[in-house]
């Protein structure tokens, strides 16, 4: 993280550097996409006041505090970001838990129509979801599921593979070339 710190009005010493960086690493390990950091330290007459401002890749989120003392301000200012990272953090990861969640219900729902009426209706239906595995992976999960063939991921390639097997006991391996 790229942090600037900037003193109007304001002597800046080691001390309340130091103190700055102690607070910005607690807010780096709390949400580690921050690429800058710009710090904002001003007096004007009895009032110290603190500015924090992270830019995110996306977002920017900003904290002003003042108070009669600078570490004070240093403070609630770090509060005020830390309380906006976890929001942001709770919104966005409930936002990918929707996307995930959708991409794996959504096939499954879109094979529960009823059955066609008339000769050849479908009587069953097997979604799977498609998470990538190796060909002997696919072989040992097709044993355990006792079928005669299993549709997965390759993990090599990343194509759409079949395992299947064979009458002589051995197995079969079905690569598409499109």
């Amino acid at each position: 993280m790229n942090v600037t710190i900037t003193g109007r009005n304001f002597d800046l010493d080691e001390p309340i550097k130091d103190y700055l960086n102690k607070k910005l690493e607690r807010i780096e390990r709390l949400y580690r996409r921050i690429y800058k950091c710009e710090v904002i330290l001003t007096e004007e007459k009895q009032r110290q006041n603190a500015e924090v401002i992270l830019y995110l890749k996306r977002n920017r989120v900003v904290g002003k505090e003042s108070s009669p003392d600078m570490y004070a301000s240093i403070d609630l200012a770090a509060e005020k970001v830390q309380k906006q990272l976890r929001k942001l953090h709770g919104r966005l990861s409930s936002k990918r838990r929707r996307e995930v969640i959708s991409r794996i219900v959504n096939p499954i729902t879109r094979f529960r129509q009823p059955p066609l009426q008339g000769r050849g209706n479908i009587i069953k239906v097997n979604a799977f979801i498609d998470k990538p595995l190796l060909p002997e992976e696919a072989k040992l999960e097709l044993e355990l599921l006792d079928r005669d063939f299993i549709v997965f991921k390759n993990a090599d390639t990343g194509e759409t593979n079949v395992v299947y097997k064979r009458n002589d006991g051995n197995y079969g391996v079905i690569e598409p070339s499109f």
